[in-house]
């Protein structure tokens, strides 16, 4: 399987979730020929209910490409494009995606993208981990790839290395806020301390820590023996 560092990800998870929860998702030009889309944003878009802010003044498609995407770019009609430029956002969009993280607590994420990446990867009726062999960096997925491959006795022929999307998001990452990463962090222990990340040096005063929970019955144990490990939901 494949990971990634877990507050990079929640930027794009974020981004990701961001458009497909919009407005534009009920009617418009994006959904007007995909009416099992339409319904399943009818069935879902009640958890948005707790984050009236985040799609304030807007309800088309265009409302939020005009906010992250420069106009000579909206003025080709070639919208994909936008996702290669950087965001002119004025800040108000940022401002959304901190408000967001402020009032988050990791339990409901309002999308699938927004699910950690632990949770992935246990049962979730125990919280027992899924079978695999092996676990790979996503954000050097060319090298990993290529490792797998070498595993397997497959050469990869030059060029045919299928890459990851790129896509810039549409905030300036660059001044999310400090208490805002942080809290970020914490949201996302389970990721750091299961998946073995290092803590974002802005993470490391946050009174985040590991320690291996083992699972004997109904009780947890603090102690290295052959007992089945167990994940447990990270709180304060």
């Amino acid at each position: 399987s494949f990971i990634r560092e877990p507050l990079t990800r929640f930027y794009s998870s974020y981004d990701e979730a961001y458009f497909r929860m919009g407005p534009w998702m009920g009617e418009g030009e994006i959904v007007w020929d995909k009416p099992k889309l339409r319904e399943w944003f009818k069935n879902v878009k009640h958890k948005m209910d707790k984050y009236p802010y985040l799609y304030e003044g807007m309800k088309e498609i265009n409302d939020f490409r005009k906010m992250y995407c420069p106009t000579e770019v909206l003025g080709t009609g070639r919208f994909l494009d936008c996702n290669e430029y950087d965001s002119i956002d004025d800040g108000r969009l940022l401002k959304r995606f901190e408000q967001f993280v402020h009032d988050y607590d990791g339990i409901e994420p309002f999308d699938v993208h927004l699910n950690m990446q632990t949770t992935n990867l246990i049962y979730g009726s125990s919280g027992e981990p899924l079978p695999m062999s092996a676990l790979y960096n996503a954000s050097d997925a060319e090298k990993e790839w290529q490792e797998v491959a070498s595993q397997k006795g497959v050469t990869i022929p030059d060029g045919e290395m299928k890459h990851g999307r790129h896509q810039s998001r549409r905030f300036d990452v660059s001044k999310v806020s400090e208490a805002t990463q942080q809290k970020i962090c914490q949201i996302l222990a389970l990721d750091y301390c299961c998946l073995n990340f290092k803590l974002p040096k802005v993470c490391d005063d946050v009174g985040l820590h590991c320690a291996l929970e083992q699972m004997e019955g109904q009780r947890m144990w603090k102690k290295d023996d052959s007992l089945n490990v167990v994940i447990r939901p990270w709180g304060k």
